[in-house]
């Protein structure tokens, strides 16, 4: 009988290169704290006091807090290291991938613990998922679903305005040739998953239709719909990246449209969860980085949330969901010129009839940067080319035709706002998305000065008032 060998101990040197690794890469740029706080658990590791790492001796040692400072020192620990154990997991699934020892620290731990990895990746269980109880009592719920969401893409392709290049410009041509390129590569793709399984290619194409419709956010129906799509997409295959990162972005909208802050922290967690699903089976996809930049964000983590939106654009640059997504975490972070810059200044994307929000993120940006004009001319645009709209959508234009004094328009949207939504709760969206508290306020301020108090004006006056020109 062969005599199984115990591994050998991992050397100091090995550890301390895997910190060095870790501390040398972007993952904590701009995160001084986080380092602090691994270079200080490593430290006591590597000094043989592991098992007396404390939450108590962290916050005392790092932060230099203690219970007498009037609040839980520990809190900010406990916060620290689950963010410490994103970072970690982000690192080894992307930059990290190929380390030959890596740094852990386990749930519920605050002891570092080493391994050495072999050569082959060993994929980790995915997570079981809450199912709705709609699908389990309608299936027919699902095909009503896809039969939507089909009948949606007809009717924008038959539809939807025709860019410039569609009527023969000089880039014709060429967009012609990368949408048939585009379509090319898709069907290669569908009929290699096709050869794996039927549910497989079903899941892809779910989630493909699901996508489309991520847009307005705002709708908070649209996003629960979409929680249970996104969690079918899961069911069918478990091993498909997009299921998770589509339902951690629905499951983020939701937590930021939420009033209920025990229901806001259970969905940012559920987020995460998918989120994190999504990193271990595809990290170089756009859409699962763009999913984790949306958690952040949901988690009011505005800096990461950037960084991993930029990410994604640089991995897909042509996509003008991915872009889209970008231009919303800049616009309510209050970044507009970022936003400006993500929305090819508002006009059509070149090659699709997928309807975007980017007509309706550089109207909103370009509010908050005193352009009212641009503003609700945009927003006209994206209402005729049949471009997602919501409640803030008419809301900011209505504020921007007040900004130049065009009360009559201004009350015209209000008086479309309060037909088309009645009960939208305005001041929760804006405030639960806006980064500044000042930027709601200052689309709000302006409707209040039309009489606007949360509820319907009454705009039966509106003929009598004033009708100038910018």
């Amino acid at each position: 009988m062969t005599k199984i060998q115990p591994k050998p101990e991992i050397s100091v040197d090995a550890k301390k290169e895997a910190l060095d690794r870790i501390l040398g890469s972007p993952i904590l740029d701009q995160r001084e704290r986080l380092r602090d706080f691994l270079a200080y658990i490593l430290e006591e590791e590597l000094a043989g006091r592991g098992d007396e790492i404390r939450g108590k001796t962290i916050a005392q040692d790092v932060y230099h807090r203690t219970s007498g400072d009037g609040d839980d020192p520990e809190n900010i620990v406990r916060v620290d290291a689950r963010r410490l154990r994103q970072r970690l997991d982000h690192y080894y699934a992307t930059i990290g991938a190929e380390d030959p020892v890596r740094l852990q620290l386990d749930p519920g731990s605050y002891r570092p613990r080493f391994e050495e990895m072999n050569v082959s990746d060993i994929r980790p269980e995915t997570p079981s998922l809450p199912w709705k109880v709609i699908f389990a009592r309608s299936p027919a719920y699902l095909g009503l679903f896809v039969l939507g969401a089909v009948v949606g893409v007809g009717l924008t392709t038959t539809l939807a305005p025709k860019t410039p290049d569609q009527f023969g410009g000089p880039n014709s041509q060429e967009a012609g040739k990368q949408v048939a390129a585009t379509a090319d590569n898709k069907t290669a793709q569908r009929t290699a998953v096709l050869g794996k399984s039927p549910a497989s290619l079903e899941a892809i194409n779910l989630a493909d239709q699901a996508q489309r419709m991520i847009f307005p956010i705002f709708d908070l129906p649209r996003q629960e719909l979409l929680t249970s799509v996104f969690e079918r997409v899961v069911e069918l295959d478990p091993d498909y990246f997009g299921g998770y990162a589509g339902l951690s972005f629905v499951l983020g909208t939701r937590a930021l449209l939420s009033p209920d802050p025990e229901s806001r922290a259970d969905l940012v967690a559920r987020s995460r969860e998918m989120a994190d699903s999504a990193l271990r089976l595809a990290p170089t996809q756009a859409w699962t980085q763009s999913a984790l930049a949306w958690v952040s964000f949901s988690e009011k983590d505005y800096v990461e949330a950037m960084r991993l939106a930029e990410l994604a654009g640089q991995l897909d640059p042509e996509n003008g969901q991915i872009l889209d997504i970008l231009g919303s975490i800049a616009l309510f972070s209050g970044d507009f010129e970022r936003a400006i810059a993500a929305t090819n200044d508002g006009q059509a994307r070149v090659g699709s009839l997928q309807r975007f929000a980017n007509r309706n993120i550089f109207a909103a940006a370009s509010y908050h940067l005193g352009n009212y004009r641009d503003s609700y001319e945009g927003f006209e645009n994206a209402a005729a080319a049949g471009d997602p709209l919501s409640a803030p959508s008419l809301a900011y234009q209505a504020a921007a035709f007040a900004a130049v004094g065009r009360e009559t328009d201004a009350l015209r949207k209000l008086d479309e706002l309060n037909r088309a939504w009645p009960s939208a709760p305005l001041e929760a969206m804006l405030y639960g998305i806006h980064r500044e508290k000042a930027d709601a306020d200052a689309v709000l301020d302006r409707l209040r000065s039309l009489g606007w108090s949360g509820r319907k004006v009454d705009t039966s006056a509106s003929s009598s008032l004033r009708h100038e020109q910018p």
